[in-house]
C-alpha cells in the first residue's frame, strides 16, 4: 500500500507511474482527501485541549463556589463534536486506506512502457529454444487431461486462479516444497516458521 506522505511530497511522480501504467492521475484526489482527514483529526484535537481547558476552569470555579453549568455544558457539547469528528476522521482515513491498498506497484524507472507484455524487452536469452514436430500444449492442458489439474473444483472452492492438484502431481508439489524447506533451513540458514 503507498504511504499518503509519499505521494504528498511526490505527486507528479506518483502520475506519471499511473500513467505508465494506463491509469488516470490520482495524487490531486488523495491529497484532498487526505487533508479532509488532517482537518477532521485536527479539529478533534482541538476539541480535546478545548475540554481540557474548560475541565480545569470548572474545577476553579467550583473551588471558588460559582456555578460552572455553562461550563459543564460547553464540555459536553466539546465531547459530542469530539465523537463526531474522531468518527469522520477513522471514516475518512478507511476509504483512504481502502483506495491506497487498490492501487497497483508503480512500474520502475527500467521497466518499459506498453499495454501488455508484447512491449517487454528481451534482455538476454540462455540455450536454444526446442523444436517440436507437434503443437505442445500448456502445462493447465495437460493437468487437466490427465486428470491432475481441477480448476472447476478450486474455481467453486476459492475463486479463480487457483487449481485443486490431485494424485502424482500433488505429491509432486508436496515433494518440492519439502525439498525446498529442507534446502534452505537446512543449507542456507533459514528458520521455519
Amino acid at each position: 500500500m503507498f504511504d499518503i506522505r509519499w505521494i504528498r511530497d511526490n505527486p507528479e511522480a506518483f502520475d506519471a507511474g499511473l500513467r505508465r501504467r494506463g491509469l488516470d492521475p490520482m495524487a490531486a484526489d488523495l491529497i484532498a482527501l487526505d487533508a479532509e482527514r488532517r482537518a477532521v483529526q485536527t479539529k478533534a484535537q482541538d476539541l480535546q485541549a478545548e475540554r481540557k481547558k474548560l475541565s480545569k476552569e470548572i474545577g476553579a470555579a467550583k473551588a471558588k463556589g460559582e456555578d460552572a453549568t455553562a461550563l459543564m455544558d460547553q464540555v459536553n457539547a466539546d465531547k459530542a463534536a469530539q465523537a463526531e469528528a474522531e468518527d469522520a476522521a477513522r471514516a475518512a482515513q478507511a476509504k483512504l486506506d481502502g483506495i491506497l491498498a487498490a492501487i497497483p506497484n508503480l512500474p520502475a524507472a527500467d521497466v518499459p512502457d506498453g499495454a501488455d507484455e508484447t512491449a517487454n524487452v528481451e534482455i538476454r536469452t540462455w540455450g536454444d529454444k526446442p523444436a517440436f514436430d507437434f503443437d505442445p500444449k500448456e502445462h493447465f492442458d495437460l493437468g487437466e487431461a490427465l486428470g491432475m489439474m481441477d480448476f472447476e473444483v478450486a474455481a467453486k472452492m476459492s475463486g479463480a486462479r487457483f487449481v485443486v492438484l490431485s494424485g502424482a502431481l500433488a505429491r509432486l508439489e508436496r515433494a518440492l516444497a519439502s525439498f525446498m524447506l529442507d534446502l534452505h533451513t537446512g543449507e542456507h540458514g533459514y528458520t521455519e516458521v
